[in-house]
């Protein structure tokens, strides 16, 4: 039956004719409606009707909870899991063991797209493959897919613990988590994702998955482990090419007894995928790797999950995967190789290391930023400059670079890759500037806000209800003086008098020796985030701008994020408005209608003619 679509209810009982598990092969079997996959590690239990992972066993840990690993998209009333679906066994062989379900989209429901959600299982290895695919004939209306995700519930050692009681996401976020007593006991709050802890060893902090946003692409992997039972589960990642929107981009990862990964990644300002009728498409996300580990405490296993990551990055593109067109295989892509050189009149120390570097394909005008419909490839360049970006699907594609330091961005459209090695030689990026001169900056061009005040401890609940507290109305800046991690906030809000929402000026001070007897002088602001914000400068008392910032939305202050989208606005204004001696700069974020109104400043300067 390998191949070949079943549809569920007249499927009999089978039994693949394997040899022992222990031999290094992988056995699949068919117990009704259920699906088992096995190697000398774990044991994959899958519900052929609901395409979902109920049980993985790896030695006498049972690594899913009492609900199964499941797929779905949307919310609400457009929500939906590829329930229901064909059975197909893809390959069945001593190398694999991979299945396949296939849901056809139904004419007048949402999303007008087939998932098709696949698992596979190889020899010895400690955990399970799994990847989606979303197809949209031609035929099919226009749609658009937006929360696109998969779920993986943690398993508890009793009512009273987890089996993983510690978190691991990144450096910042890396705890023992609220057991499930805790949670029970928690205190709900104005806003449904967030609870307040009152007891364990969380105890008067607030818990939310959005404590946990995450750039994927700057891990490999995500999950939770156990000092105490010595085991840990992770979502393992071998390449990112299939993420929307950018290396910069975040969204949800692990948060209190659950794992999640988001194909779409919604959150924060999430392009969504649009369809048109009469557009063929198809896109693959993953495959990525369920993994568990064990014998060793939290960290240890989290050091062998992050190995792991790059023991699948090496091992990218699968060979087990068979479908060239969607997937093709190493030697029918390409990889793209050069140097970057930059030169930056007013950063002559400036160069191009350490940026990242891409290949997008944006609608025309568009950018990296706001594209979900295909694959994209990013690299760091080397510390010369240096760069190859492995394992591009041939095509058209626009050529992007950015680096810390510098506001915009490089670009080359049309670049043409092909099967095979691809060199683009040295790329001259010139960084231009209005002014020659520098009168002054604040913080570094990195599009987030954490090199502020209060940006190394973001991720908490409810973090903009104590701006009043912390900070002074209005909150004075010296140039020469001030520092940006103590007098400079990540955020610039509402300033909250009770439950009421006031305005919070920001000044900068600055001293000017000399003033150019004539030009134009150009403010810089570069934003992490922007959400309903209008904004309001004044020099010495004139106002010179009022404006919308060009990016906006993502609600990365409410939703404890340190950025969204990033964007930038250049104000221009007549030299005449500054002087001799002491200068204030009034930066006014002028919309007052909540809390989640805000601007998160990348990077602020004055530049001089």
């Amino acid at each position: 039956m390998t191949g070949q679509w079943q549809i569920l209810g007249l499927v009999g009982f089978s039994l693949s004719a394997f040899a022992a598990v222990d031999d290094g092969s992988v056995t699949l079997s068919e117990r009704g409606d259920e699906v088992i996959l096995e190697n000398s590690k774990v044991e994959v239990t899958i519900d052929k009707r609901q395409s979902t992972i109920t049980s993985m066993r790896l030695g006498r840990h049972e690594l899913v909870g009492g609900k199964p690993i499941y797929y779905s998209m949307g919310g609400g009333r457009s929500y939906r899991q590829p329930g229901g679906a064909a059975f197909r066994i893809v390959e069945e062989s001593s190398e694999v063991a991979h299945v396949a379900f296939l849901q056809k989209w139904k004419p007048g429901t949402p999303q007008a797209v087939d998932i098709e959600v696949h698992y596979a299982l190889t020899p010895d290895e400690s955990g399970v493959y799994t990847y989606g695919i979303l197809s949209h004939p031609a035929d099919y209306p226009d749609s658009g897919v937006g929360e696109w995700r998969m779920v993986w519930g943690m398993p508890k050692k009793n009512d009273r613990e987890w089996l993983m009681e510690k978190i691991r996401v990144d450096e910042l976020r890396a705890w023992e988590m609220p057991s499930p007593v805790d949670l029970e006991k928690a205190k709900p709050t104005g806003i449904k994702e967030i609870i307040q802890i009152l007891r364990g060893p969380r105890a008067g902090t607030f818990d939310c998955k959005y404590d946990f946003n995450l750039e994927y692409h700057t891990v490999g992997c995500w999950g939770h482990a156990s000092d105490k039972n010595r085991v840990g589960a992770w979502v393992v990642l071998g390449s990112h090419e299939f993420f929307n929107d950018g290396p910069t981009k975040q969204d949800l990862s692990s948060a209190s007894g659950i794992i999640h990964i988001h194909f779409g990644r919604n959150h924060y300002g999430g392009s969504g995928t649009q369809l048109k009728q009469g557009e063929a498409w198809r896109k693959i996300y993953g495959p990525y790797l369920l993994y568990g580990n064990e014998g060793g405490n939290a960290d240890q296993l989290w050091d062998d999950a992050r190995n792991k990551a790059a023991a699948e990055r090496a091992k990218w593109p699968y060979a087990w995967v068979k479908d060239a067109e969607l997937y093709p295989p190493a030697d029918a892509r390409g990889s793209v190789s050069g140097r970057l050189v930059l030169r930056d009149a007013l950063h002559p120390n400036l160069t191009a290391a350490g940026a990242w570097v891409g290949l997008a394909q944006p609608e025309p005008g568009g950018n990296w930023q706001n594209e979900s419909n295909h694959y994209q490839y990013w690299t760091k360049a080397g510390s010369d400059g240096s760069f190859s970006i492995p394992h591009v699907r041939p095509g058209d594609y626009t050529f992007s670079a950015f680096v810390d330091g510098v506001v915009e961005e490089f670009e080359i459209r049309g670049a043409k890759v092909q099967a095979g090695e691809n060199q683009t030689g040295t790329l001259e990026w010139e960084v231009p500037h209005l002014g020659r001169k520098l009168a002054w900056e604040i913080g570094v061009p990195n599009r987030r806000a954490d090199e502020f005040r209060g940006g190394d401890d973001y991720f908490h609940g409810y973090v903009w209800s104590s701006f009043s507290e912390k900070w002074k109305n209005p909150l004075v800046y010296t140039i020469g003086k001030s520092r940006p991690d103590t007098d400079w906030n990540f955020a610039q809000g509402a300033y909250l008098k009770g439950d009421e929402c006031q305005r919070w000026p920001w000044e900068v001070r600055f001293q000017l020796d000399e003033v150019p007897k004539e030009g134009t002088a150009r403010l810089v602001f570069a934003w992490a985030s922007t959400d309903a914000a209008r904004m309001e400068v004044a020099m010495n008392g004139q106002r010179i701008a009022r404006f919308y910032p060009k990016v906006s939305g993502g609600n990365a202050l409410l939703r404890e994020g340190i950025h969204a989208k990033y964007g930038y606005d250049l104000i221009d204004f007549p030299v005449e408005h500054l002087k001799r001696g002491t200068n204030r700069l009034e930066l006014v974020q002028a919309r007052t209608n909540g809390a989640a109104c805000h601007v998160m400043y990348d990077y602020v300067a004055l530049e001089l003619p």
